[in-house]
């Protein structure tokens, strides 16, 4: 019996899924967008070399600057006999105490700002800008910054109401008693009626 040679074949022509798309359309460019198009990236390009180049050459800088300093410091203590590295070490160790103490006097300063600004309802982004150099000094400043924001914001406010401001009439009205009523104006008789009734009802009697 004869095998069938049509089973399990498999089509050779077989495309994969990548190619399937085929309808897509890729954009042309004329010469001269595509000659634009290069400028752009070249300009765009050489702009980043430029940043690149600048960064690097700055830290490049910084690194030897550290690199000479720290020789030279070595080549400063090497001279030096025992008491005087000694005295050298004491000195930068006074001066490191005297920074940390500077900053914490700083920060001690701020903390103390903090609580001002919210005793006189200052915002908290006006703080380091009142800080004075002693506590005194800092509530001083505070105190006059918040005084002179509120009269501004006061000041503010009274030109914007007096700009909205509607002229007052007058709240009471002369009607000589001999007259009709029909004799008056409807805005007297109605100011009439709500300011003197006894009167009105006179006048609208006759």
């Amino acid at each position: 019996m004869e095998k069938d040679n049509n089973q399990n074949v498999v089509p050779s022509n077989t495309e994969p899924k990548d190619k399937e798309k085929t309808n897509e359309t890729v954009p042309e460019f004329t010469p001269e967008q595509q000659d634009y198009i290069d400028r752009i990236v070249s300009g765009i390009k050489n702009e980043n070399k430029q940043k690149l180049e600048e960064v690097t050459k700055d830290n490049s800088k910084k690194i030897n600057d550290e690199v000479q300093k720290q020789l030279e410091e070595r080549e400063r203590r090497a001279k030096m006999s025992a008491e005087e590295k000694a005295a050298d070490d004491l000195k930068k160790l006074q001066e490191q105490n005297n920074r940390l103490a500077e900053q914490l006097e700083n920060r001690e300063r701020i903390d103390f700002g903090r609580s001002i600004a919210e005793k006189y309802n200052i915002p908290s982004t006006m703080v380091t800008r009142l800080i004075g150099s002693t506590n005194e000094e800092t509530e001083q400043l505070m105190k006059s910054f918040a005084d002179d924001y509120t009269k501004a914001v006061q000041a503010g406010i009274d030109k914007r109401l007096a700009g909205t401001q509607q002229p007052q009439t007058g709240s009471t009205v002369s009607v000589d008693d001999t007259k009709k009523l029909s004799e008056l104006s409807l805005d007297e008789q109605t100011k009439l009626y709500k300011e003197n009734p006894s009167l009105y009802n006179q006048l609208a009697s006759r």
